[in-house]
């Protein structure tokens, strides 16, 4: 299957003469690598393997050595230092020693992320060429996933079935919200990254099994996206989505009421009636702001994984109502009160400042714009933003969409100077 132009230069550049390996060269293939390996620790998670963490470990020293290889920084590089600054005062107010270690690396690899995707933005094709890959290698593996479920052949991952009403796709990597995403970045990617009509044919199979994740905040972002494309007019999708439902309706009849009804208790449990663990964490966030917290009650405190292990006293103190989930729940699934509780108002500032704006240019553009809210609407209801391979696939998306706006007002900018000195010509 044919994927966006950046695979094909990226192809045809093998055909020329082969070239020794140069450290910046090695450095990018470390970057790329370390995605796939970041995938493979979620893999292990989805099959509550411990050596997990250890993996993650791996991915991030790949980072490290790339970084190593070739320091370059961004102007604001400068944030580092009231970032790391933050994070020392909160690892200090942790209430045990081990939560605030765990928290301190969660908060700190989405930071050498987009450093490492920054040093080797001029090579972020090699980068994007691994991602593509992963994401199809994921989505064929949705398909075997099917078959077998359908079967009776082994399905190699645990089943997770919503309401037993349909069955998510959540690909090799076991997170159903995750392959929606990465789906939907590879969707983006092939429309509005040096876009050829192969690529955007492409787009739709990548949209198809965004959709099959069945993310209701996925379904939300792709609506929106009429409104942001260019040269594609609202009323198309509309039609589109339209007779899609029509066909749905007449071919499912009663499933598509269900699917509406589960869709409507998602809206009314999470948001409407706020009797949810997501809902509480948003309480929590609002009240400890309220008392004037500008740097923090301390690493592991709330929100992470780190909190529910060790015992946070920070939920009773807040009278934390888990709903009857308390012994199921590892997370409350809510990002910013995780954020904004355990690093402050101001902390939480400068880490989301640094983190979506790093290297990413004055002027990314439109798509960037949209990929950046997506990924921000979806932490919203999820810890995205401290998965190592999820951010890793929106950052990288934000630096090739941001990449491709620069190189877009560049030609424009030379175009124009064409124009003028032919002009300058022409009267001489």
């Amino acid at each position: 299957m044919n994927v966006p132009a950046l695979m094909t230069s990226a192809m045809t550049s093998t055909t020329q003469a082969r070239r020794p390996p140069t450290l910046g060269s090695i450095g990018a293939w470390a970057v790329a690598l370390a995605y796939p390996v970041f995938c493979i620790s979620d893999t292990m998670l989805t099959l509550e393997d411990e050596r997990s963490q250890h993996v993650k470990i791996v991915a991030f020293v790949l980072l490290l050595l790339a970084l190593w290889i070739r320091p370059r920084f961004h102007r604001l590089i400068v944030l580092a230092a009231p970032l790391l600054f933050v994070l020392w005062i909160d690892l200090m107010r942790a209430f045990n020693a081990d939560a605030g270690m765990e928290e301190f690396v969660r908060f700190l690899f989405p930071v050498v992320i987009t450093l490492a995707l920054f040093a080797y933005r001029d090579r972020i094709d090699a980068v994007l060429k691994v991602f593509f890959a992963i994401v199809l290698s994921n989505d064929l593996f949705q398909c075997y996933f099917y078959l077998a479920y359908l079967s009776g052949l082994p399905l190699l991952l645990p089943i997770r079935i919503d309401s037993g009403l349909f069955l998510r796709a959540q690909g090799w990597m076991g997170f159903f919200s995750e392959f929606s995403f990465i789906n939907f970045c590879a969707f983006v990617l092939c429309r509005q990254y040096r876009p050829t009509s192969q690529s955007r044919r492409a787009a739709w199979f990548f949209l198809l099994f965004a959709l099959l994740g069945f993310s209701f905040k996925m379904f939300a972002t792709l609506a929106c996206y009429p409104l942001m494309a260019k040269k594609m007019s609202p009323r198309v999708w509309l039609a589109a989505a339209a007779a899609t439902c029509a066909g749905l309706w007449v071919v499912t009849s009663g499933y598509v009421d269900s699917l509406l009804n589960v869709a409507a208790a998602k809206i009314s449990f999470y948001i409407v009636a706020g009797n949810s663990a997501r809902a509480e964490s948003y309480r929590v966030m609002i009240e400890s702001l309220g008392k004037g917290n500008l740097l923090g009650e301390g690493l592991g405190a709330f929100g992470g994984p780190a909190s529910v292990k060790y015992g946070s006293p920070l939920y009773a103190l807040y009278h934390f109502n888990w709903y009857g989930l308390g012994s199921v729940l590892k997370t409350t699934d809510t990002f910013y009160p995780h954020l904004f509780v355990e690093l402050g108002l101001l902390g939480a500032l400068v880490w989301l400042g640094f983190v979506l704006r790093y290297g990413q240019g004055r002027r990314p553009g439109a798509t960037w714009w949209f990929v950046v809210l997506a990924f921000c609407f979806d932490n919203a209801f999820s810890m995205a933003l401290v998965s190592p391979s999820y951010v890793f696939s929106a950052l990288l998306a934000m630096y090739a969409l941001s990449s491709r706006s620069e190189l877009s007002r560049s030609e424009l900018s030379i175009s124009r100077e064409t124009v003028s000195h032919k002009r300058l010509g022409a009267v001489r």
